[in-house]
């Protein structure tokens, strides 16, 4: 967990930024006067101080100044060039002035960090067995790396992957079934500070209901019929590391409610125990659900919910990711002849044309088991676009075609386009686009442009 301190005064504007600042995740404390953070801190073991020019001036009245480390930066509230300029020259990250907005100072922060963390990075090391050209040392998004991706909404992911890294702040991940959202974690913390320690990581769906208390938190002996020893939980196991939970919406709420506490106090209590355990864990949770309605529905503590919602990212669709489905498929072809023992096959147009035109609802992690079924199927010498066993799927008529055709039996004389028009209108006001579509079995794209076609208007705000 970074650290940061706050020197300011008390009706300084800068005082505002420790409540948000640590709900971002942040270590925050807090001071008046650089002589009373030295009384009760060890200065240096700061990550960055945050200080005001008013602290600046008493210390140059008093022919003092900061310390050279940690880093730091100088909010003004009487901001001036050569104030700036003389504070940049004495060793300041950054010059900005007072009040700034959350996401600026954010951004700034971030930035200081993350050089911070890259000169430490930096320092040569004598001996290793690790190579320097690891997965993990690779750009996210290239070819190569654990997530293959070029379109804007990945760019996007990308980059606040790497801001929600440098920070602790708990992170839901939400995206449809094969989208990557484990994929995801492991990013996040293998770009983090607790890098160096592991990442455990649980499918809450996978572990039967009766005993997931017990794998997450662990139980005294004879806590329950079978309890023969004391066992340590999960969480505890991701002690100054990662914890990702998968599939969050499937935990029962009696761990629901453990959870919260691990959250709120960072503590952990055995089942069958009385007294609690410290933990320090960094929570990355995904679901393919909308928590939120579950949280309506009272499936899922509205508390947790929020306790989650601190960072939110959205995983896009593999249909919606244009030119990073062809990106990935050829990633995915080579991996899978690797892993058959067979040449790597060349990458044909055909191949790509049948990749391209299949809807993929099971997203990558469907492309990867279509890839894999056509090199075992195909001939050493090519891999065939046929093998993909996608056909099947490709020649069923869509849920537009199958509506229509139902329709039209008691409907005499009713067009697609009639049907078309009636369903959006009917349900435009409860669906989103995205929705709308793929009720109707067809594209974003293709929904719009029968909306220029027919003239269909749409709705005036848009559930989100």
């Amino acid at each position: 967990m970074h650290s940061i301190m706050i020197i300011c005064p008390d009706h300084s504007p800068l005082k505002e930024s420790e409540k948000w600042l640590s709900r971002y995740g942040f270590q925050v404390n807090s001071g008046t006067s650089l002589e009373q953070v030295d009384k009760y801190y060890e200065i240096s073991e700061f990550n960055l101080l945050l200080v005001d020019q008013e602290i600046i001036n008493h210390l140059n009245n008093n022919k003092a100044a900061l310390p050279q480390t940690p880093r730091h930066i100088i909010l003004d509230a009487r901001p001036s060039l050569s104030t700036g300029t003389y504070n940049m020259s004495q060793g300041a990250a950054y010059y900005l002035p007072l009040p700034t907005d959350s996401e600026t100072l954010l951004k700034h922060v971030v930035d200081v960090l993350e050089q911070k963390e890259s000169i430490e990075q930096t320092t040569p090391v004598l001996f290793s067995n690790t190579s320097s050209h690891t997965k993990d040392s690779l750009p996210l998004g290239t070819p190569g790396s654990d997530i293959i991706g070029q379109c804007p909404p990945m760019l996007d992911l990308f980059r606040d992957i790497k801001k929600i890294a440098a920070t602790d702040a708990t992170t839901l991940i939400r995206g449809e079934s094969g989208t990557g959202k484990e994929l995801v974690a492991k990013a996040i913390h293998n770009t983090s500070l607790r890098k160096h320690n592991q990442i455990v990581s649980i499918n809450c769906a996978a572990i039967p209901e009766n005993l997931i208390e017990s794998e997450l938190f662990g139980h005294e002996k004879g806590a329950f019929t079978g309890a023969t020893a004391a066992h340590d939980g999960l969480i505890k196991t991701a002690d100054k590391g990662t914890l990702f939970l998968d599939e969050i919406g499937e935990l029962p709420l009696e761990a629901q409610a453990r959870l919260l506490r691990v959250l709120q106090e960072g503590e952990v209590r055995r089942v069958g125990a009385t007294e609690y355990k410290k933990v320090n864990i960094r929570l990355i949770a995904a679901t393919h659900r909308d928590l939120f309605d579950m949280v309506k529905k009272g499936r899922f503590r509205e508390d947790l919910y929020y306790r989650l919602y601190v960072m939110e990212l959205l995983l896009p669709p593999l249909r919606e990711r244009g030119d990073d489905i062809s990106m990935i498929a050829k990633a995915l072809l080579e991996k899978a002849c690797q892993k058959h023992n067979k040449p790597t096959n060349h990458y044909s147009r055909t191949f790509d044309k049948a990749i391209r035109s299949h809807h993929w609802p099971g997203n990558v992690r469907e492309l990867e088991n279509a890839i894999e079924r056509a090199v075992i199927l195909s001939p050493p010498e090519r891999v065939e676009a046929a093998n993909l066993k996608l056909a099947a799927q490709q020649n069923k008529p869509n849920n537009l075609d199958k509506a229509l055709e139902s329709n039209t039996t008691s409907q005499k004389g009713t067009t697609l386009d009639d049907y078309l028009k009636h369903f959006i209108l009917t349900h435009q006001h409860k669906m989103t686009e995205t929705q709308l579509a793929h009720s109707l079995g067809i594209s974003r794209k293709s929904l719009w442009e029968r909306r220029q076609k027919l003239t269909i208007p749409r709705k005036v705000t848009e559930k989100r």
